[in-house]
């Protein structure tokens, strides 16, 4: 588990004071994907780097599988380390050395004997499908593969946790996707800690099981990624759920629906299943003495599951309504009411 305790970071530069980071707690299980996301100067790297000491809070305490980081002794740090393997957006490669020579990097520093090295480098390099490789200089290289590389180096002495700093920020999409899928199988067959910072929600919604959204140095909302898409509660949150799940209902359709005087109601569903809402919602039209209109519909694939988020108005009685919903909530289709004009904006943006 990486914890982290009431963390805050200032830096002082001439006269100015910056609050990198502010009052962070956080907890990360052991096992996890957990994407940390922001704007640009958000602290997300900052935080980052707290975990493998890079850089020092000015107070609170950052725990790693139970030891305080910052209160290791040079040796004991060099040791935690070596437990904490980190990729960069820049691969940060050496030109001068050969694939094989550069993932073979850190074991050469720890001593490790050479039969033991060939081993380990060859293996590694099978891991990441990149073992045709090995004795090509990374100028030879695409960016995918030098990612790879640098993953596989990360992955050379054997690490718990592995720490992403916007790896993938310098991809092409395709890319990015089989980057990702690395990553996914890194911790599902190595059963390594991940810790993503990105400022791209895509890569949140494809790999991580929980997020954490940074803004100005502060954690603005946190929780399972699922909750975060289907129900974000901040500004910011918002605004990066809408990168990935385009949502918009027409303006000629809204006027319609606000222009209809019979009873109605609107309501935000929210699904998680393989099954269709609009089977869902078909059953409802049948069952009971009412009439919907999807006024807006939107499926995504998160955490390898699927979203759907629809907005519906139900015209019908009070009680056929209530019926309606009553099905809804046994169907494991979750609803909320949309009061007005000014709310149904705010959910669709």
């Amino acid at each position: 588990m990486i914890k982290f305790e009431n963390i805050n970071k200032v830096f002082t530069q001439k006269k100015n004071t910056v609050n990198a980071l502010q009052n962070i707690n956080l907890e990360i299980e052991t096992g996890d994907i957990f994407g940390i996301i922001g704007f640009s100067g958000a602290g997300k790297s900052t935080l980052l780097r707290t975990i493998n000491a890079l850089e020092k809070p000015t107070s609170g305490r950052v725990i790693v599988d139970g030891d305080d980081i910052y209160s290791l002794n040079a040796k004991e740090l060099r040791a935690k380390r070596k437990t904490i393997g980190m990729i960069f957006q820049q691969f940060n490669l050496l030109e001068t050395k050969t694939v094989y020579e550069n993932v073979a990097l850190p074991l050469k520093l720890k001593h490790t004997p050479k039969k033991e090295i060939e081993e380990k480098v060859n293996k590694i390099l099978e891991f990441v499908e990149l073992e045709d490789k090995k004795d090509v200089y990374p100028s030879k290289l695409s960016g995918g593969q030098k990612q790879r590389i640098g993953i596989a180096r990360a992955l050379a002495t054997e690490p718990s946790i592995l720490l992403s700093d916007e790896a993938t920020s310098a991809l092409d999409p395709k890319t990015t996707d089989s980057i990702l899928a690395l990553l996914k199988k890194i911790n599902r067959e190595l059963n390594i800690t991940i810790v993503i910072v990105t400022h791209e929600m895509n890569v949140i919604s494809s790999i991580c099981n929980h997020v954490a959204v940074m803004e100005d140095g502060r954690i603005v909302e946190q929780g399972n990624v699922i909750d975060i898409f289907s129900e974000p509660q901040e500004e910011i949150t918002k605004n990066f759920v809408k990168t990935v799940i385009q949502d918009e209902v027409p303006e000629l359709l809204m006027k319609s629906v606000y222009e209809d005087k019979r009873n109605y109601k609107l309501l935000r569903l929210k699904f998680l299943s393989s099954d269709s809402t609009e089977s869902v919602i078909a059953q409802v039209n049948k069952k009971f003495d009412i009439e919907t209109n999807i006024l807006f519909a939107n499926i995504s694939e998160i955490q390898e599951r699927i979203l759907g988020i629809h907005i519906v108005q139900i015209v019908g009685s009070d009680k056929e309504i209530a019926r309606a919903e009553q099905y809804f909530t046994l169907h494991g289709v979750g609803y909320k009411e949309l009061d007005g004009e000014e709310e149904l904006l705010r959910e669709v943006g």
